[in-house]
């Protein structure tokens, strides 16, 4: 008992140390990626940050296929060291055959998203596909053992490699493969980087027994990732095929700008909630801190969201220029989708941990089904705006409920998690009172963007001090496995969560909450 107690003090210290270096390197990362995004999007016009749009959402949707979940099983895994060498053998083979097809298709691609000239750029990044297969074991090595201040560390090294080659290039008129060239660049750096960090170079073997694991848990997530990365990517094939390269690159730099939710709320612990998660044995302490952690999760969001959604004229023409400004129609109710899908992501990681691929599998399909009409509509109708508008629509009609049902059965109490919200939600209300009166007192935009974020910001703390307060004490009572009313959510089913592997309820998830791979990288980020 003596030793099981103390490996759960150690696993909790872990994850603490690992939530403070991904919190840190977050904020530090972000704030480089959006320094990087300003710089390129002054060096090269919305029409090539269009065609670039056009590689890049391929390379997303194949990418998902690429990675195959074997990085998630290996970080669940007690016996992951027997998987590593089929793992290894299994990324490179898969990422070379997605690769190949990216390359000898480009030409089709680039002419069904309406912009042929996209062609050698999506050829360009059938490279950065093969590089993923390379880095599928040593990444989940990191994360698996809370390694954040390791991954900060290659992640600004190869972030700094990428933006150097962007620029050099982007000066030297390469267009949107100045762009490609600087992604592949960061991400060859990155993956020499992770192998030298783990103290092991690429290591290939075959285990059918191995293989046959691996592929049973990484198909329905795979297959969850390819579809959800369609369902964030069909609105770009709508906006390139309906609208032309012009307004998908607006459309591009409003969904990344409206994205900062996910960025702020979500990845400073991503990388560390599905071990977090994972190590949870009980189902009915995992449900518990699923809410718990949820309403941290969404006052940050909401905070983020509506400042964007007031601030978006002032925003993107200080940041990113008059040039720019076609973008603002759609960063307005694509900012409300960004903070939905945090609590998507969220939810989507804490069923992956207890082993419900196939759950997350259904709700992408449903969603991917019920989004394509949508957005059929919405585009045609209004533009870059009803693409946005299209998202808010299906997100809270079909998406929402989809998991709030999934959890339910999965011990998440579906009145507890929802209600983790209202607090934030009401306080969001002097947040935008505040805001709205910014923008129609003060006419001189750098102005208003400061003065609303500032004021926006007390109004918004203000209330929720006490909030926070009782926040940090129930995550204090986790921490100790003191739950409150441990007992099963009305109507959840008892199960045996694959993901669950070892550690006692309330010491691997006190802190952490996170997202799932669905969100459209950065123009000009590494992943």
């Amino acid at each position: 008992m003596s030793e099981q107690l103390s490996a759960d003090i150690a696993m909790g210290q872990k994850v603490r140390r690992g939530l403070v270096w991904s919190t840190a390197s977050n904020i530090v990362l972000r704030l480089s990626n959006l320094a990087v995004g300003i710089i390129m999007a002054r060096l090269i016009a919305p029409e090539a940050f269009g065609v670039f749009a056009v590689a890049l959402t391929t390379w997303s949707i194949l990418g998902s296929l690429a990675e195959f979940g074997l990085g998630a099983d290996l970080v669940r895994r007690d016996d992951y060291q027997r998987h590593l060498p089929t793992v290894g053998t299994l990324g490179l083979v898969l990422s070379s055959i997605l690769a190949g097809a990216m390359y000898f298709a480009a030409s089709h691609v680039a002419i069904f998203f309406g912009s042929p000239e996209a062609t050698s750029v999506v050829q360009l990044m059938s490279i950065s596909i093969f590089l993923i297969g390379l880095s599928v074991v040593p990444a989940a090595l990191l994360q698996r053992n809370i390694r954040q201040g390791t991954l900060f560390a290659v992640d600004a090294s190869s972030m700094v490699i990428s933006t150097l080659v962007m620029a050099l290039l982007a000066i030297t008129g390469f267009g949107p493969a100045a762009l490609a060239l600087g992604r592949i660049a960061g991400q060859s750096a990155a993956v020499v980087m992770q192998y030298i960090a783990v103290g092991r170079w690429p290591e290939f073997g075959w285990d059918r027994e191995v293989a046959r694991e691996a592929v049973g848990f990484g198909l329905p997530l795979a297959t969850a990732n390819f579809v959800a990365w369609l369902t964030v990517s069909v609105d770009n094939l709508m906006v390139a095929r309906t609208l032309g390269p012009l307004e998908l690159g607006l459309y591009a730099l409003a969904f990344n700008v409206a994205s900062w939710p996910m960025s702020v709320a979500g990845q400073s612990v991503r990388v560390i909630a599905l071990p977090a998660f994972s190590r949870l044995a009980s189902t009915v302490h995992r449900g518990r801190a699923m809410v718990q952690v949820s309403g941290p999760i969404w006052a940050v969001s909401i905070l983020v969201a509506v400042g964007l959604m007031f601030l978006a004229p002032q925003l993107v023409s200080v940041a990113y220029g008059d040039v720019w400004m076609g973008a603002v129609v759609a960063v307005v109710p694509l900012a409300a989708f960004g903070a939905f899908r945090v609590i998507f992501d969220l939810a989507a990681t804490y069923l992956i941990a207890s082993g419900h691929t196939r759950r997350v599998l259904l709700i992408q399909a449903i969603w991917l089904v019920t989004l394509i009409p949508a957005m059929f509509v919405g585009v045609q109708s209004a533009g870059l705006a009803g693409a946005g508008w299209a998202h808010v629509i299906v997100a809270l009609a079909v998406v929402l409920p989809a998991y709030l049902i999934s959890m339910r059965r999965s011990a998440v109490p579906t009145l507890g998690f929802i209600g983790a919200w209202i607090v934030p939600t009401l306080a969001g209300l002097p947040l935008a009172g505040v805001l709205w009166l910014t923008t129609v007192t003060i006419p001189v935009r750098w102005l208003a963007l400061t003065v609303g974020t500032i004021a926006g910001s007390i109004a918004y703390a203000l209330p929720l001090m006490n909030w926070w307060l009782r926040q940090v004490r129930e995550l204090s009572r986790l921490q100790g496995g003191q739950v409150t009313e441990p007992g099963r959510a009305e109507g959840a089913e008892p199960e045996l969560d694959g993901g669950a592997r070892s550690g006692p309820p309330g010491t691997a998830l006190q802190v952490a909450a996170a997202a799932s791979s669905d969100q459209r990288p950065n123009i000009g980020e590494e992943q």
